[in-house]
């Protein structure tokens, strides 16, 4: 099995969603991770603004805003945010060893 990540799936990244899942919702993630191949393509295009907008969740998080603050900000932008999450999530642990 393959995840959107074009690598098989580990328990890492099941643990990575069942995380953001609690927090933001099935639905949302779910249609995030159809969104990967569109969040590369803009990554490469606008990666400042990506990572503002992650910043900035990250304080809501902290605060206890997170899905109040995701579900504030246009659809593309709100799947790219949890593609950034996730990617960053996932390569951060996996050089972690």
């Amino acid at each position: 099995m393959q995840s959107s990540l074009n690598r098989p799936i580990t328990t890492r990244d099941s643990f990575v969603k069942d995380i953001l899942c609690s927090e933001f919702g099935l639905c949302t993630i779910e249609q995030s991770m159809h969104y990967m191949d569109y969040y590369r393509v803009y990554r490469e295009e606008k990666l400042k603004l990506i990572k503002d907008y992650f910043n900035q969740l990250s304080l809501e998080w902290q605060n206890g805003n997170a899905r109040e603050y995701l579900e504030s900000l246009e659809a593309e932008i709100q799947y790219c945010i949890i593609c950034h999450l996730m990617e960053d999530y996932i390569n951060d642990k996996s050089s972690v060893k």
